[in-house]
């Protein structure tokens, strides 16, 4: 009898553990699927986590309109995503140039945007601009820099876009903010006013587009973590309470936050957290 007990707890876990596995394929399976043939705009599509969304909506078999502001990184992007894709049930991307700070030129890039597909069946917000610093020593010049990047931007390219989607009456808007768009912390004064001033308007946006069947989301990821930062070696590794808080000390990688945006499309919710 002892030596079934012992053997209980491993079993269970084990079971429990087969079955989130099971649970998170299928929901990645039906999230892929949702994004088959949809006309989905990613901005500042070079970054860690642009790169990140898309390849996962690329070979959901979306068909891409990525934006940035570097025309090599965008063909490097282009470049890399078709190598590993299979071309009989995914699409080229088509590229656009946009520095979405640059508030003078959205309209135009807007119309670029529209006339590659006629329409867009999903607009991803990601473009973002950080700073760090205390308040005394960001100058104002500055702080309106991070309000056109942050939130003069994506509403600017939002409400260029909204037309199109209000007159088909179907569409998804997402924002991918931050957490410090509900807190604020020390010496982000900046970069958390401007994601608070997006959320804002984002929410008062779904509220509005509800008669029209246009879905607003926002994934409010905590620190993302470098692209390609590893864990650093040494024994405490092991410890199980350091591998359960590691996400606290290395944040969340791309790779989690791109998988929840595509499961926050799929199932339109209007808040994730950008981990899986």
């Amino acid at each position: 009898m002892g030596f079934l007990a012992v053997l209980a707890l491993p079993l269970l876990v084990l079971g429990i553990s087969g079955i989130i596995y099971i649970y998170q394929s299928v929901r990645w399976l039906l999230s892929k699927s949702a994004v088959q043939n949809k006309v989905v705009v990613i901005t500042d599509a070079i970054s860690g986590l642009g790169k990140e969304c898309s390849r996962v909506f690329h070979t959901g078999g979306a068909r891409l309109v990525l934006c940035g502001r570097t025309w090599e990184k965008l063909e490097a992007l282009y470049d890399a995503l078709i190598s590993v894709a299979d071309p009989s049930i995914t699409y080229a991307p088509k590229l656009i140039l946009m520095d979405i700070s640059d508030i003078n030129c959205i309209q135009d890039v807007a119309k670029e945007i529209l006339n590659c597909y006629g329409c867009v069946d999903i607009l991803i917000n990601n473009a973002s601009m950080k700073v760090k610093g205390a308040v005394q020593s960001i100058s104002l010049e500055l702080d309106k820099k991070i309000m056109d990047a942050n939130y003069f931007g994506p509403i600017t390219l939002t409400k260029a876009i909204l037309p199109s989607m209000i007159s088909r009456r179907s569409g998804q808007i997402v924002l991918i903010n931050s957490i410090q768009g509900k807190i604020g912390i020390p010496f982000r004064a900046a970069y958390a006013a401007s994601k608070h001033a997006a959320v804002g308007f984002f929410d008062c946006l779904r509220a509005e587009m509800e008669e029209f069947d246009i879905s607003v989301s926002t994934v409010n990821p905590t620190f993302i973590c470098s692209y390609h930062r590893q864990p650093a070696p040494g024994n405490w590794e092991a410890s199980i309470w350091k591998f359960f808080f590691r996400k606290v000390a290395y944040g969340v990688h791309p790779v989690e936050v791109a998988e929840e945006v595509l499961c926050t499309v799929s199932s339109k919710k209007q808040e994730g957290l950008g981990k899986s």
